[in-house]
């Protein structure tokens, strides 16, 4: 059939024209849109790239046994620089550009571009005023990856109070950076650096989420979604601390020192002071002077200008002596020598000795610190007067030495079997009592105690391991040394060890409890991330448990009533009148410190005699006698203490509100750099 007799051609040629039609239109709106529309599609496209960029937890509180605030989170807005989209060759001129609006130095901030390249985004600066915020926003165009994010910044509101405890946050260092990332951390999240911010980072840091955002191709965000996953608050803390009495123990200690150095013409250039609770062994109060205000940390600008101050190596002011610094303790150890010679049946609560002031150590003539001596002496009185001598002849009897070898045996075969098991069942006692091992308390840094002897062939004191000889001992029966009996006789008098602060307040704590020992710790409570809901109590914990027969405990808690409440005791003039009743020990050691012979002044205490709730440790290392420094310290310490018992919470508050203004809080501000 030919086609003009086709009926529907008509309609066919119609249809065919229409799809030609068609095809020609997409060819030419193809064409338009990938020529003339090109550049601009690619811009589009280029604006609306995404990036999943971290969300930081808001990290918990800290707060001290009645709730009151130590450290928080304030809000906050920081200055980061968004990697996506940006060349490495750029840094160098942004940072030229921030450095002077920024008020940071141009090297230091091309560095925080720079490192960790793994990253996606990098803090450059934070806390940014409201001058430096609209700078960027108005220059942004400039400042390709660079934009300002919400943040909050740590605040500690009583600044130096407490800081040794609390301790501070700062940058990941960046040795542990990729730690840190494996562990889960953005590398913008603060980490705790000491104190007890290190010591529970894991429960105060939560876990940072994560939000989808839409950015630009020069990594600028302008749109955000959703969270998957959101940020997790970190739990917070309640403390042990009582943070009035801190407060109060802070500027106590810093009076007596400048007390003493006016009257006594000397200079301390540290003291500290533990208190603790005698039947839990919480913290309630811990000093190491001189202090430093952790808010310090939060700021490079705020460290730069303290740095003279908490780089200063003679007053290292960012070290906790509590617990890192162990020192002589002098005669604070004749309680705990004492049940040492008793337990070994060398004498009896009731053995007398004659003192006339000095007593044949060996070859050598030791002396008492009485000159003429105490008269007749026995346990109560040589803990009452602090008696030499008496601990001079304990210290030779454990030794076996009564005026001589005793019979049949060589020197060299009692120096190696008499002598060492003497030393080592005395200075054994003291590591039961907590002097000498780590007390575990939870905050990081703590060091151990260290004991010595003579090494008479080199004319030196060398450092004496008690475990290793104590293990050596009982596989071979004996152990060689260079030792003297001058060792077992200075140590009986605390000469030949060195403890920590926070060690002694342990040991005085385990004498008021009778042989039981707390393991010190500074946590109360783990508290839900708004602080309204305990998570987790802490319990105490018995780290050990010494069993003394009574009539040796009671004859040496009645030596430490008589030192503070019977005329003739070594605190009795500063206790006199006291509204309480405390048992106590005196000590003062001897050292060369600065390369000038000196004394360290120290103080034992528990408080009350019945029924103790608080025990203390005073050492002022350079402070003279005990008499001058540590003692009048530690009444009125104890003073504050009971005072603070009367009041109310009002009462309290008002006081720790006085803080910020006081000379103690203030003191790290004029303090005169050696």
């Amino acid at each position: 059939m030919r086609w003009e007799e086709n009926p529907h051609g008509s309609r066919l040629a119609w249809v065919y024209g229409m799809v030609a039609a068609s095809i020609l239109g997409l060819i030419l709106r193809l064409g338009y849109l990938d020529v003339v529309c090109g550049k601009s599609f690619q811009e589009r496209v280029g604006s609306s790239l995404t990036t999943r960029l971290g969300v930081l937890p808001n990290r918990g509180w800290i707060y001290d046994k009645d709730m009151h605030v130590l450290a928080y989170n304030a809000p906050s807005v920081s200055v980061v620089l968004s990697r996506f989209g940006v060349q490495k060759d750029l840094y160098p001129s942004l940072a030229r550009k921030l450095a002077p609006i920024l008020r940071v130095d141009e090297a230091t901030l091309l560095h925080r571009m720079q490192e960790n390249p793994w990253d996606k985004e990098v803090q450059l600066f934070e806390n940014a005023s409201n001058a430096q915020i609209a700078y960027i926003a108005e220059h942004q165009s400039s400042l390709p990856g660079v934009h300002c994010v919400e943040d909050v910044r740590r605040v500690y509101p009583f600044g130096s109070l407490g800081g040794h405890i609390l301790g501070y946050i700062q940058p990941q260092p960046a040795s542990e950076a990729q730690a840190y990332r494996r562990a889960g951390y953005l590398p913008e999240q603060r980490v705790g650096i000491t104190g007890v911010e290190r010591q529970y980072e894991s429960i105060l840091q939560g876990q940072p989420g994560y939000r989808t955002w839409q950015i630009t191709s020069s990594g600028v965000p302008i749109k955000a979604f959703g969270l998957n996953p959101a940020p997790k608050p970190g739990e917070s803390l309640r403390l042990t601390l009582d943070a009035p009495l801190q407060a109060t123990a802070q500027a106590l200690v810093m009076q007596q020192l400048e007390k003493v150095r006016k009257q006594h013409h000397i200079d301390p250039t540290d003291a500290e002071a533990v208190m603790l609770d005698a039947k839990s062994g919480g913290v309630l109060a811990m000093v190491s002077y001189p202090y430093y205000d952790p808010n310090w940390f939060i700021q490079s600008a705020n460290y730069q200008k303290h740095r003279a101050y908490i780089e200063n190596t003679r007053l290292t002011p960012i070290i906790n002596h509590t617990l890192t610094s162990p020192r002589y303790p002098g005669s604070t150890v004749k309680p705990v020598n004492l049940l040492a010679a008793m337990d070994s049946g060398v004498i009896t609560p009731y053995s007398r000795i004659q003192d006339d002031g000095k007593l044949m150590v060996g070859t050598y003539e030791a002396h008492d610190w009485m000159p003429g001596g105490h008269g007749l002496v026995d346990v109560p009185t040589a803990i009452q007067k602090s008696c030499d001598t008496y601990m001079y002849q304990v210290g030779m009897w454990m030794a076996h030495w009564y005026g001589g070898l005793p019979g049949g045996v060589s020197l060299t075969g009692w120096n190696q079997r008499d002598r060492i098991r003497g030393l080592n069942r005395m200075l054994d006692w003291e590591w039961k009592f907590g002097l000498g091992p780590k007390t575990g308390i939870d905050l990081p840094g703590e060091a151990a105690g260290r004991f010595y002897a003579n090494d008479s062939v080199h004319h030196s004191i060398v450092p004496y391991d008690l475990l290793a000889s104590e293990r050596t001992m009982s596989a071979q029966h004996y152990v060689p040394n260079a030792g003297l009996l001058y060792d077992n006789a200075f140590a009986a008098i605390g000469q030949m060890q060195e403890f920590t602060p926070l060690q002694l307040a342990v040991y005085a704590m385990t004498i008021a409890n009778d042989g039981v020992r707390y393991k010190p710790h500074l946590l109360e409570a783990v508290l839900s991330s708004d602080g309204k809901r305990v998570v987790r109590q802490v319990k105490p914990e018995v780290a050990s448990r010494v069993r003394i027969p009574a009539s040796h405990l009671r004859a040496v808690k009645y030596g430490m009533y008589k030192v503070a409440n019977v005329q003739g005791g070594t605190a009795y003039r500063a206790f006199r009148g006291a509204p309480y009743t405390i048992a106590g020990k005196t000590g003062t050691a001897e050292v060369s410190q600065w390369g000038k012979k000196t004394d360290i002044s120290l103080f034992i205490a528990y408080a009350p005699i019945v029924h103790p709730q608080v025990a203390l440790a005073v050492m002022v290392p350079g402070g003279g006698e005990s008499s001058d420094v540590a003692v009048p310290l530690a009444r009125k310490l104890l003073d504050a203490y009971f005072a603070e018992r009367r009041q109310s919470d009002k009462e309290k508050l008002q006081a720790l509100e006085r803080w910020p203004q006081s000379a103690a809080a203030r003191a790290t501000e004029h303090v005169q750099l050696p």
